[in-house]
């Protein structure tokens, strides 16, 4: 408001080196309102697909591996800032209103609107009408985050493969009709397509069918789904958000006793050899690190290769899966003297999977922290699991992960520990290929 007031007194602009006054420009001022949201923070409003964007709704610390936005924002090296979510399964459009005006006080610059299958499924308010309906309350939603000043970007209804009648695909169809027209002459609204993606060919105007592995329930992505999905939003993202400061370790000072900003040991694997192997895996490991099976089934070889950038080295994880559930990790413990309650810390890793796996559920980062004797153990995760039973990435991908900052607890007992782990889970018998170019846990003074 105080600004919109001083743009409404006086405004001053030089010309010739003259300085003469102006009245209030709303077009101006807006363009000064949108400059001062961010584009890469984002509010994402909307149903059960939305809310899929944490597995921990009340802490939102565990950023899943279902939710597609998660994987664009991993493919694009973590450019995004994904806040509270503002999702709830079962929600219609109308029910999404609620949450508008939370999701623009946020402060994020990127308003992220996905829902309509609900208002379709529960034909509301009446079978004729539910898609534009739908549409007029997406439109509602994106107007209101264009006059804060937002980009916003409109996911258009995939449908669900409950709703296979002419009548629920007809109502899909108006909906998203009615989307593509409305974005395309409404500056900074855009539109994301998935259907191509994620749906069969053999939709029709009486089906709708996903890809095999696409889906869990015929509504909600799998993690595979989630990653084709993200692919896909990840190539529209990146046209519309500026690219960011690279959040992985850039340097090789970057040591837990330099102001103790990057609390790990040999996080860039400079040293090759002398980690820890655990629970009869092979192999070497860095100094440092410890190579580890969750179970005493699947086998796994590490090895170190000398990585591209010449900052350090790569460890390499050759894994071979029997069946769904089984879990390999790489991890450290962080150093006691490294870290202090009350700190705000995150873990951060550059994690490529290589050729064509169809054995993986997730390749996952994890920060772990106990407060010690009789305490309580809090996780943080980015693309965690669902159901080890489902799909995963089956495709060569490059994902730099990171986790939500945390602040750790200002209350520890003895024994307290914090740990740092890449964990890669299957989904069924196979074998794959996990390098992990590095990995970090840093320091920050906000969250």
């Amino acid at each position: 408001r105080r600004s919109v007031e001083r743009w409404q007194r006086l405004c001053l602009i030089s010309r010739k080196g003259n300085f003469m006054s102006i009245p209030y420009n709303p077009t101006t001022h807006r363009k000064v309102q949108e400059s001062a949201r961010k584009r890469h923070i984002v509010a994402a409003l909307g149903d059960s697909r939305i809310a899929a964007t944490y597995l921990d709704i009340s802490t939102r610390r565990n950023l899943g591996a279902r939710s597609p936005l998660n994987w664009a924002n991993a493919l694009m090296g973590h450019r995004l800032v994904i806040g509270d979510d503002y999702g709830v399964s079962g929600d219609r459009t109308d029910q999404m209103l609620a949450r508008l005006a939370a999701a623009i006080a946020s402060g994020a610059g990127l308003l992220y609107l996905q829902g309509g299958v609900n208002d379709i499924a529960q034909n509301y308010p009446t079978a004729g009408t539910s898609g534009a309906t739908a549409f007029a309350n997406l439109r509602t939603m994106a107007e209101a985050g264009r006059a804060a000043g937002m980009q916003v970007v409109i996911e258009v209804e995939v449908g669900a493969q409950n709703l296979n009648t002419v009548a629920f695909v007809t109502q899909i169809n108006e909906l998203n009709a009615l989307i593509y027209e409305y974005a395309e002459k409404t500056p900074r609204v855009y539109v994301h397509d998935a259907r191509s993606v994620v749906l069969n060919a053999t939709s029709s105007d009486t089906v709708v069918s996903f890809k095999a592995g696409y889906t869990s329930d015929g509504t909600h992505p799998t993690p595979k789904g989630a990653a084709y999905w993200g692919e896909s939003l990840a190539a529209l993202l990146t046209q519309i958000i500026p690219s960011r400061a690279q959040l992985l370790g850039r340097n090789r000072i970057e040591l837990p006793s330099n102001g103790r900003r990057q609390l790990l040991l040999n996080h860039l694997f400079q040293t090759a050899t002398g980690g820890t192997l655990s629970n009869g895996v092979t192999g070497t490991v860095p100094s440092g690190w410890t190579g580890h099976r969750a179970t005493t089934v699947p086998s796994a070889a590490f090895s170190t290769q000398a990585d591209a950038s010449g900052l350090g080295n790569n460890v390499v994880i050759d894994a071979t899966f029997t069946a769904a559930g089984e879990e390999i990790r790489l991890y450290q413990d962080v150093n006691i003297a490294n870290w202090l309650p009350g700190d705000i810390v995150e873990v951060y890793a550059d994690v490529q999977i290589v050729g064509n796996p169809t054995c993986l559920a997730s390749v996952a980062l994890y920060l772990g922290h106990n407060t010690g004797s009789g305490g309580t153990t809090y996780d943080s995760f980015d693309l965690l699991h669902g159901v080890t039973s489902e799909a995963g990435p089956d495709h060569a991908m490059s994902l730099p992960l990171k986790t939500r900052p945390y602040v750790l607890n200002p209350t520890v007992g003895a024994g307290p520990f914090l740990t740092a782990r890449a964990r890669i889970y299957s989904s069924g018998a196979g074998t794959a290929q996990i390098i992990v170019k590095q990995m970090g846990v840093r320091r920050r003074d906000t969250v």
